[in-house]
């Protein structure tokens, strides 16, 4: 008689497993084929006609739904999904790139082992065996496994980690990447929490508004949703009796919303929240608007001096005095904090100073002002979390002390994504083993053991409760494979569900035969939506078949006002000292390369940046009264230098830029990432250090200031745009 060992069980049953999972997968693939030519092609297909298929996209997580049009099995286009309450029919040009995921030729194509981290020399291992050692290596850990998402990673993936990490004791996903730590997911959450009931991740109704102060918020660039915002900012535009709405935009350097914008104030950094309670310090002294929005302003503004205020922000009090009469004035007015009030050392506070303001609008919960994330129904569902910094950091130290023995990474780079300081790559050393679920090899998963490719977001399942969420309503996008799998790839909540299945706790936890199976268990416990049907198997069809599931009206809670008093800021502290570095340093996030991962696909890299046509590189954005002090002309290399590092980039003389800063996008530096990313300009995240807001929370990134040096190279920029008379010096006005 043959010994089963447990180690024998769990191979036949990881083994038996995994060819049901792929039985189960064949059949919800007949409609699709590979990329060979067809021999027999399915019934629904005809040769020269095409197939459309609904599912969310992922390139950030805004969660647009999308149409992807089929030819002969293939992807070849992709477009918005009219239907979805979120983009409204929009995708923007990182959405239509998808495909150059999807066919990436960088991706990899299995299972795959280093046996030396960071040799980048990978082995084909069978599925089978990595996960068995998985299995192994987990249920011998214990309670010592970490999890790292991203906040792309799709909300199935969040909640089965979540169930699995609960049932063996861990602690629960970190869910932090660049994207979500630049934009500020949590600090916007937490200070919006601090005035409303229950508050969650804030929502804007652009779209009604008819006086809209934007606090650096690049909401057509890359914050938050640009595709949904930019809908709202075409109905912002389109208003009823010829009126077009006033948009006025408070930044350094010159956003794409600053350009659109009817009135553009280069404000010094750091001084958002401070310009927001001199407003409403002016309305409340002043008895401007209605008598009820000037008592609202006169308990929320605080003792702010105006004068000090104005001088500090230099700006002139009367320019101070006509923002507070328009904003005062308007029927709708909306103030929006940007990505660099959620940057600073005030962070929630000055978020909150800023919002206090559509308090004293009294549009909260209202057409045209603020809201929150409606709250979905009464169903096992709700949008996942984003993790502080803190948070990211206590599992670095939690790595450093040994507590990690198995850490597992999904749609997270941070390698990439944290300021070097951070100590992750060293703390990899202390985990005895790293699993990478990433399509390509990132600058993390060179420091993996195994690389277990899951399936890109055009081939895989899944779903997303989307965050911000227009209309007021709450929105699940859905996810389906429009495409057969490319490769030898699994999805990583079968991977999941197979691993768990060992562990007992963990297999009572997860008893789903599949991911799919856990999907349609989630959807169809909704109740019937826009899209439904009384029947399961007919809401879930319909649920796939129009792009996800949202309430047939609109949510009719308003979120009750707890701010009773005006929201205390400490003032703005700036790291380095103004006379070694005089310049401030003002990140922003590409609108094409998003926070660096959308640098693997060649139609990002090559399409000119809106503001400067700049491509394919990392440049440095100087006013020309600057560079014509420095002695520096275009594509002049210099050395920006802080505290924390340097850097060298080439100079791209910008006039829309105050004097005292310097820009620098985010996106590029890449180690790696594939052919197109890999050493290809400069991560300016190497200027970040590691200080935070008063809560310990969140990244300080937007209070640094920096050094310019020049050096004796030269670099032409790529670029398309004619620079004849741009490095002359502009006055640019209040």
């Amino acid at each position: 008689m043959t010994n089963i060992t447990r180690r024998n069980f769990l191979k036949i049953s990881a083994a038996g497993t995994a060819t049901a999972i792929l039985a189960g997968c064949s059949q919800e693939t007949e409609r699709w084929v590979t990329l060979e030519p067809y021999v027999r092609a399915p019934e629904e297909q005809l040769a020269g006609v095409p197939n459309y298929y609904a599912t969310t996209c992922r390139q950030c997580p805004a969660g647009c739904g999308v149409i992807v049009r089929i030819m002969n099995g293939r992807a070849v286009k992709l477009e918005g999904n009219p239907e979805h309450p979120v983009n409204r029919g929009k995708l923007c040009a990182r959405g239509q790139a998808g495909l150059q995921l999807l066919y990436n030729p960088d991706r990899v194509t299995g299972a795959v082992r280093q046996d030396e981290r960071g040799s980048r020399k990978f082995d084909s291992v069978a599925w089978n065996d990595a996960i068995n050692t998985i299995y192994e290596q987990i249920d011998a850990a214990g309670s010592g496994v970490g999890v790292w998402l991203g906040s792309t990673t799709s909300g199935h993936l969040v909640d089965l980690f979540t169930r699995f990490t609960e049932a063996i004791g861990a602690p629960a996903p970190v869910r932090y990447d660049l994207y979500a730590g630049f934009h500020g997911y949590n600090a916007l959450q937490s200070a919006t929490g601090a005035l409303l009931d229950g508050a969650g991740l804030p929502t804007y109704d652009l779209g009604h508004a008819d006086t809209v102060f934007s606090f650096g918020a690049d909401f057509l660039g890359t914050w938050l949703s640009s595709t949904g915002y930019g809908v709202e900012f075409g109905r912002f535009r389109s208003q009823p009796f010829g009126q077009r709405g006033y948009l006025v935009q408070f930044e350094p350097k010159m956003s794409i919303t600053g350009a659109k914008a009817d009135r553009w104030v280069p404000l010094r950094p750091g001084t958002e929240a401070l310009v927001a309670q001199a407003i409403a310090r002016i309305i409340a002294d002043e008895q401007l608007g209605s008598a009820e929005r000037a008592e609202r302003a006169a308990t929320l503004a605080g003792d702010v001096d105006v004068e000090e205020a104005a001088a500090a922000c230099e700006m002139p009090v009367e320019g101070l005095v006509e923002l507070a009469r328009a904003f005062a004035a308007a029927d709708h007015p909306l103030a929006i904090p940007g990505s660099a009030v959620a940057g600073a050392n005030n962070a929630a506070e000055a978020i909150a100073a800023i919002q206090a303001l559509n308090l004293i609008a009294g549009t909260v919960g209202q057409p045209g002002g603020m809201s929150v994330t409606p709250a979905l129904p009464d169903a096992p569902l709700a949008a996942p979390p984003a993790s502080t910094f803190a948070d990211a950091t206590a599992l670095i130290e939690r790595m450093n002390a040994g507590d990690v023995k198995v850490l597992l990474v999904h749609g997270a780079n941070p390698a990439f994504d944290l300021p070097a300081g951070a100590g992750f790559v060293e703390a990899l050393a202390n985990v005895d083993l790293v699993v990478s679920f990433n399509p390509l090899v990132d600058e993390t998963s060179v420091h993996a053991d195994y690389i277990l490719p899951d399936r890109v977001y055009l081939e895989g399942w899944g779903y997303s409760v989307a965050t911000p969420a227009f209309g007021g309503v709450p929105v699940i996008s859905s996810q389906q494979p429009v495409v057969g799998p490319l490769y030898d790839v699994r999805s990583t909540g079968d991977v999941l569900l197979t691993v768990a299945r060992g562990i007992p706790a963990a297999a009572q936890a997860l008893p789903w035969t599949d991911e799919v199976a856990f999907i349609k268990e989630m959807i169809t416990a909704l109740p019937t939506g826009a899209a439904g049907g009384q029947d399961e198997e007919v809401r879930w069809a319909r649920y796939l078949q129009h792009g996800g599931w949202w309430p047939v009206e609109a949510a009719a809670e308003t979120p009750a006002v707890i701010a009773e008093a005006a929201p205390s800021v400490p003032p703005t502290t700036y790291q380095g000292d103004e006379g070694e570095y005089p310049y401030h340093l003002h990140l922003f996030m590409s609108v094409l390369l998003g926070d660096g991962s959308g640098a693997n696909q060649p139609w990002l890299q090559s399409t000119p940046d809106p503001m400067t046509t700049v491509s394919w590189q990392t440049w440095v954005e100087i006013n020309p009264a600057t560079a014509k002090e420095l002695d520096l002309e275009h594509g002049d290399i210099v050395e920006i230098t802080s505290p924390q590092g340097a850097i060298t980039l080439p100079v791209y003389v910008f006039p829309a830029i105050r004097p005292d800063t310097v820009a620098i996008p985010i996106g590029q530096g890449h180690h790696d990432l594939g052919r197109y990313a890999k050493d290809r300009g400069a991560n300016p995240l190497a200027l970040v250090g590691l200080e935070t807001d008063a809560s310990g929370n969140h990244l300080a990134w937007s209070n640094v200031r920096v050094n310019i040096r020049k050096t004796d190279d030269k670099r032409a920029l790529p670029r398309l745009e004619s620079t004849i008379e741009t490095d002359e010096e502009v006055h640019i006005p209040f």
